[in-house]
């Protein structure tokens, strides 16, 4: 697993504490999910922007071998669940305070990286 700043392993914790029905999955899928936002973003802007043509045409059938490839690599750079739980003793003396603030600050970060995307796919792509 990649050595992650104190942010994002906050991002993490908070994650896999969402909801109790499947954290890992919870974890997984959220930031595979804003990471392929972001990624597309600079794939897009790159092509845009740049002589260079990054971004491959929508009908190929390998767009799904990529997708499913940066997929993959997701899981196995971000899954290990003994060091999530390391998280939990680094993040366990959290006032209610500090846990309410962190929510939302999770929950902008996640909701805003996500509408910043498309916002910059929008502008570019227009």
């Amino acid at each position: 697993m990649l050595p992650l700043c104190k942010c994002y392993r906050y991002l993490i914790y908070r994650l896999y504490h969402f909801r109790d029905d499947t954290p890992i999955t919870n974890v997984l899928v959220t930031l595979a999910t804003v990471h392929l936002f972001q990624f597309l973003t600079i794939l897009i802007v790159i092509d845009k922007c740049t002589p260079f043509k990054v971004w491959p045409g929508s009908s190929e059938p390998r767009d799904t071998i990529e997708v499913s490839i940066f997929l993959v690599l997701h899981y196995i750079l971000f899954y290990n669940k003994k060091k999530w739980e390391e998280f939990d003793v680094e993040f366990k003396d959290e006032t209610p305070e500090h846990k309410r603030i962190g929510f939302w600050l999770v929950i902008l970060y996640l909701v805003g990286s996500i509408i910043i995307s498309f916002g910059i796919m929008v502008w570019v792509c227009s």
